[in-house]
């Protein structure tokens, strides 16, 4: 816990000393810490290795700081800028603190209707409508969206996007058209646990340096296990040399209204394995809305589909043959300084294979209730009450039931400083 506090307030410092700190009007920090209560009753947590769908089961219970987070961006010129993001756990995955996002931005001078912008670097792809604050945070909710807990669990672009934006006149102005194209590298094990671990409910990211434990492997068979080589998986390590890319497009009417949509293919070799680390096949479409609703209620929506495979194919069907499909939909209203929040996630992960000791299909719904309240600029408070219900089928092989309810509360006191 000392390690974690002292990873977050103190990383402002280091990094202003290390980048220009004679011209600070170029500097823009946000740091926090999230200091929370937790009260679960599920099922052993994934994050100790386990099949639990939350961050946090009942050896978790009581108060904890749950996060630490440091956001800098530093102006280089007047179109080049940088941005670093750091997390901070104390949770044993991977270094106390550890960078989520670190990359090159340069928007050029516009010279015509276009706007451009390239990126360099690791970076979230454009997928997430809800974690839009400082530190890849939620506004809305302390937890993200089954879709968005698997983005930060294991989906990163270390590569480069190119982005293109017009406001066509014809419109009158309002209506924006944004299209992105990006390539990377370094994203080959993303898909293993969502194959063997499934959908989960949590506000963790995976920084460059963790490494992620898996469910253990049942022994159906006495001396027949499948090969699993390596009972973590490093999300951002490259085993096949191929590139990966991802296309995007989005629609925005003001601020009332938005639609996005993207095709992800990481184009991984299923059959390259390398220091017991697998390369996944993974791809999926990806489609989100935002909008305004009447009573200023917005609304936010995403919808996802895609498959994962690994492994030499018999028959036909790769030794892991994944399809997945999650979808939520999230009401949100402000009053002042108070907001409250409501989301409902629908989850599902189809099998193809038929190897035994790999029976992961799943389905399951959640539903998430928040309250936040903004006390100040640097203070905020947050309740969160989650109820996720899974039917998984391989989970009778760990002694527990195929059809779980898992739930959770969490009060949380955020303190934040930053431009």
């Amino acid at each position: 816990m000392v390690r974690l506090l002292t990873a977050t307030f103190l990383s402002p410092l280091l990094l202003a000393l290390v980048s220009h700190a004679d011209e600070p009007a170029r500097h823009d920090f946000t740091t926090g810490a999230d200091f929370s209560f937790i009260q679960t009753n599920g099922v052993d947590s994934w994050t100790d290795g386990f099949v639990g769908k939350l961050r946090y089961d009942d050896f978790s219970d009581g108060l904890t700081i749950s996060r630490g987070f440091l956001e800098h961006r530093f102006r280089l010129a007047d179109t080049l800028d940088t941005r670093v993001a750091i997390e901070a756990y104390d949770d044993n995955l991977g270094p106390a603190a550890d960078f989520t996002e670190a990359f090159l931005e340069w928007r050029p001078v516009p010279r015509s209707r276009n706007r451009y912008r390239f990126k360099l670097g690791a970076f979230y792809p454009r997928v997430s409508m809800e974690n839009v604050d400082p530190g890849w945070s939620s506004p809305y909710t302390l937890s993200s969206s089954a879709i968005n807990s698997w983005i930060a669990e294991e989906i990163k672009t270390i590569g480069a996007e190119l982005s293109v934006s017009r406001r066509p006149q014809s419109l009158g102005g309002r209506h924006t058209f944004v299209g992105q194209v990006a390539v990377f590298y370094a994203n080959d094990p993303a898909g293993s646990l969502l194959a063997w671990k499934g959908w989960s409910v949590h506000d963790r990211q995976t920084r460059f340096g963790d490494k992620l434990p898996l469910p253990p492997l049942p022994q159906i068979q006495p001396g027949r296990l499948m090969e699993r080589q390596d009972p973590f998986v490093a999300p951002f390590r490259e085993i096949d040399n191929r590139a990966g890319y991802y296309l995007n497009g989005e629609w925005r009417i003001g601020q009332r209204f938005a639609l996005r949509a993207m095709h992800y293919d990481n184009r991984g070799d299923p059959e390259a394995v390398e220091g017991g680390q697998y390369a996944w096949r993974t791809k999926f479409v990806h489609v989100g809305a935002q909008a305004t609703l009447p009573l200023e209620i917005g609304l936010i929506g995403q919808w996802m589909r895609g498959s994962t495979v690994m492994g030499s194919p018999v028959d036909g069907v790769h030794l892991v043959d994944t399809e997945f499909d999650s979808l939520f939909l999230l009401l949100t209203r402000r009053f002042d300084k108070h907001r409250i929040s409501a989301r409902y996630d629908n989850f599902e992960v189809t099998q193809n294979d038929s190897t035994p000791e790999d029976n992961n299909p799943e389905s399951g719904h959640t539903w998430t209730l928040a309250y936040r309240y903004s006390a100040s600029d640097n203070v905020q408070l947050a309740a969160e009450w989650l109820s996720i219900k899974t039917h998984h089928c391989g989970w009778v092989y760990y002694g527990i039931l195929p059809t779980h309810t898992e739930q959770q509360l969490q009060l949380s006191l955020r303190f934040q400083f930053g431009n």
